[in-house]
């Protein structure tokens, strides 16, 4: 089976063991209003009892030495950001994030980060409503349904198993730390009383990713890669006036192993012109020192014709990507310390899928493997030390090789 179809599959796959659950008789678990609940929903893995009002803080401290192009070729840039080719050390990034109870079922949460020591940036700032863990609407700046954000973008998370890129974040898909304003309805439902398993699902209405419209009629470089813009600096404010739709399906059959599908559709010019979705999957699976996940991503968006170098002719691009990753905890809570996790990465890229045949040149232009190669220690419990060194491997297309090494200390609170 061709790579193209594999998302699709999975998707429907999962769509179809998701309904025929709903199907089944449904027990609903007794009515839990109390913050447990909403941490519970809300998935982050901060690691501490619920007791309002909160507040977390994280201190990451990171250094990378990295090879050029080691993020791709297109990804690069001047910024440091992007990996250059240079040593970079940052300072700090410190995060914050407060949630307090307005009444038993009403709460609030407001997120902060002091990126490299410098600039402020907001995350999530949002009201939400929590009668029951079937149900709840948060209304505000808040992670799309889309992949395992919320799994992964905290230091401290189980799934963050690396100091940089924990999850795939090339620019080419790049939606990891995505925030966007919206409204969101959420909720899990038991599927057996006294069971652990269950369903979860997600409807999300937002303002979506955009070109920022300088870009709009640009998105075709010379060597005939389609850069699509999507997510410039976070965007957070809306770029036209479509409105993207995203939803999620996720099951677990028992307690340490979760299964989502997700997607997300709009159009992403300012002229509402051209359609984009985005299809992913994911797999979690955490038992006893063991801890994994398995990702699967498509995009496909309409990109304009090219009135620069007249190379791309209009029409569909497809990008696609998938990940595995494991740590293993050969240490847990033994020999003095909270725990010693050596970890493993493998992942697939190729942002041009089904070239055109007029320029079928470029057809897997730029795909590339990468394999990761890490460890966690973490000596006392909310402090957490990461090293990793990654090996990148170009398939198709110049540039793409690359090497790089990458350390990060967590402190959270």
């Amino acid at each position: 089976m061709k790579r193209s179809g594999l998302a699709i599959v999975l998707a429907i796959g999962l769509i179809a063991v998701a309904f025929s659950s709903l199907a089944t008789t449904v027990f609903a678990v007794e009515d839990d209003t109390s913050s447990g609940a909403f941490f519970a929903s809300k998935g982050l893995p901060y690691g501490f009892d619920a007791a309002l009002p909160e507040i977390h803080g994280f201190l990451s401290t990171q250094f990378w030495n990295t090879g050029k192009n080691i993020q791709g070729y297109y990804a690069d840039g001047s910024s440091s950001a992007n990996a250059g080719g240079e040593s970079t050390f940052l300072p700090q990034s410190f995060y914050v994030d407060i949630i307090s109870e307005i009444t038993p079922n009403l709460l609030v949460e407001g997120e902060f980060e002091l990126y490299h020591g410098s600039s402020f940036k907001p995350g999530a700032e949002r009201i939400l409503w929590h009668p029951s863990m079937e149900f709840n609407l948060s209304i505000g700046r808040q992670f799309v349904l889309l992949g395992s954000q919320e799994k992964v973008y905290y230091p401290t998370s189980t799934y963050r198993f690396f100091t940089w890129q924990p999850y795939l974040y090339e620019r080419f898909l790049r939606f990891t730390g995505w925030w966007d304003s919206g409204i969101c309805a959420a909720g899990r439902y038991w599927l057996q009383e006294d069971s652990d398993a269950y369903m979860e699902y997600g409807l999300m209405l937002s303002n979506g990713p955009g070109d920022l419209g300088a870009n709009a009629t640009s998105v075709m470089k010379s060597n005939g890669y389609v850069y699509e813009q999507f997510n410039s600096s976070r965007q957070s404010y809306d770029n036209n006036d479509n409105k993207a739709v995203s939803w999620r399906l996720g099951f677990s059959p028992f307690e340490g192993l979760l299964w989502r599908v997700e997607a997300m559709t709009g159009q992403y010019d300012t002229n509402d012109l051209y359609d984009f979705t985005y299809l992913t999957s994911e797999l979690f699976y955490t038992s006893g020192r063991f801890d994994s996940m398995i990702g699967l991503m498509q995009l496909d968006f309409d990109a304009p014709k090219d009135s620069g170098s007249g190379l791309w002719p209009g029409g569909t691009v497809t990008q696609q990507a998938y990940y595995i990753s494991a740590g293993y905890k050969v240490l847990d809570k033994e020999k003095g310390i909270n725990f010693l996790q050596p970890v493993i990465r493998y992942q697939w890229c190729n942002p041009n899928v089904d070239a055109p045949s007029s320029v079928s040149a470029y057809e897997s232009y730029g795909e590339r493997s990468a394999i990761d190669l890490g460890v966690n220690f973490s000596p006392w419990e909310h402090v957490v030390f990461r090293t990793a060194y990654r090996w990148e491997d170009t398939i198709t297309g110049p540039g793409l090789d690359g090497e790089g090494f990458t350390m990060e200390a967590v402190v959270d609170f």
